[in-house]
């Protein structure tokens, strides 16, 4: 059964053509018979917002050919690579039932596993390239990525591509766990991650969101499938899309205002005295994009700032924020399914290794209350930045079935 069962990870937001493919050439590629998609809570790896929430994305998700679609918490998928790729990877091998992992890369290469191997290996010669970069202000990534260029000629390129190192963080946690899944690196089609115009039939999601937020949701219709442009327009319609993250800016400035010193450090990245700049900081900004802006400086990128104000938002502690980092996923929260998808979850419930839930009011054990506890004010939160908040959705909603 574990064969015919492939896993992908993702965020939808939203789906576009190029996540479609994706799907469609897992299937392809690897014969399996259901897929499983394990999905970002309402705050995204870049720490922003989602445009829609995270039911509207599963059915996106069941639309274009996900038969299961398990959540992501938010104290996983608002984080970095390294964070974001083993609790997804510990999802999909805690469920008992998969066996491949699926994912998009600009340029499958034997880099992958040779990059893997040194990181996991931690060879001297690496390590001491790494304290090197990191004394003359690199943030972590840039510092390993050019230490890892010094044993590996191509490496930084390499790394320089999102979604290559979203790969690398897979396959170091399938090989550091010896979980029994197969990766499966698959061709990106159409435009670079990060584009912001869009342009082609296969546009990215950021240049999607951004021609959503500059010129309507009409304007990027091309780039959508029929049914995923109906989701959106009914959110649109419902006053339950995200346009832009600005509506947190009152209470990241409030948060700020009444911070002395020090006082943040206790928060989830946070260290290296990013707290103390933004509490500078955020008394000359005058929106959140100006703050992250002026913030950003080579040791703290603009991905690593936009999480730790979210982390400060939620108020993810450090202690907490690294408790769940050696646990990883204590539960498995199931977002939606089509009847296929049913039918692994039956097998599922029998064979994870850890829970399986549909209600987010469900807990087990205190570190499970926990976890869920910061789900629940992230859910929260992201509704404030709707025209039409509905409080409480976060436990009041059940799986969407297609």
């Amino acid at each position: 059964m574990e064969h015919l069962i492939t896993g992908i990870v993702a965020e939808y937001n939203p789906l576009h053509k190029g996540h479609a493919y994706h799907i469609s050439r897992t299937k392809e590629v690897t014969g399996c018979e259901y897929v499983v998609a394990v999905l970002s809570s309402h705050f995204v790896q870049r720490g922003q917002a989602c445009l829609v929430d995270k039911w509207t994305r599963t059915r996106m998700a069941l639309i274009s050919g996900v038969d299961l679609v398990l959540e992501l918490p938010v104290v996983f998928s608002c984080h970095n690579a390294g964070v974001f790729g083993n609790a997804s990877v510990d999802i999909l091998a805690r469920s008992g039932v998969v066996g491949a992992i699926s994912f998009g890369m600009e340029a499958p290469s034997p880099l992958l596993h040779t990059i893997s191997d040194i990181l996991i290996q931690e060879t001297d010669p690496f390590k001491q390239y790494l304290k090197s970069f990191l004394d003359k202000g690199h943030s972590f990534v840039k510092a390993r990525s050019l230490s890892l260029e010094k044993l590996i000629p191509g490496a930084y390129d390499f790394l320089l591509r999102s979604n290559n190192n979203l790969a690398l963080s897979y396959v170091i946690r399938i090989k550091k766990c010896r979980y029994d899944i197969r990766p499966i690196p698959v061709q990106r089609i159409g435009q670079e991650y990060h584009g912001k115009t869009p342009s082609g039939p296969f546009a990215s999601a950021t240049a999607i969101r951004t021609g959503l937020k500059d010129h309507g949701i009409s304007s990027v219709s091309e780039y959508l499938q029929p049914e995923i442009m109906s989701l959106l327009m009914e959110a649109e319609a419902s006053g339950r899309l995200v346009r832009d993250q600005e509506a947190l800016w009152p209470m990241v400035k409030a948060l700020l205002a009444r911070s002395q010193k020090d006082s943040l450090n206790g928060f989830s990245e946070m260290s290296e005295g990013l707290g103390n700049r933004l509490i500078n900081l955020s008394t000359e900004a005058g929106s959140l994009d100006d703050l992250v802006g002026r913030a950003v400086t080579k040791r703290f990128p603009r991905g690593r700032i936009q999480r730790a104000i979210i982390h400060l938002l939620i108020g993810l502690d450090h202690w907490d924020n690294r408790a769940f980092q050696r646990i990883g996923p204590v539960y498995i929260k199931v977002l939606g399914a089509t009847d296929k998808g049913r039918h692994i979850l039956r097998i599922m419930r029998k064979k994870a290794s850890i829970p399986v839930i549909t209600r987010a009011s469900a807990h087990f054990s205190k570190v499970s209350r926990t976890m869920m506890d910061y789900e629940h004010r992230a859910s929260g939160i992201w509704e404030i930045l709707l025209k039409k908040p509905q409080i409480g959705k976060e436990k009041k909603s059940k799986p969407a079935i297609l």
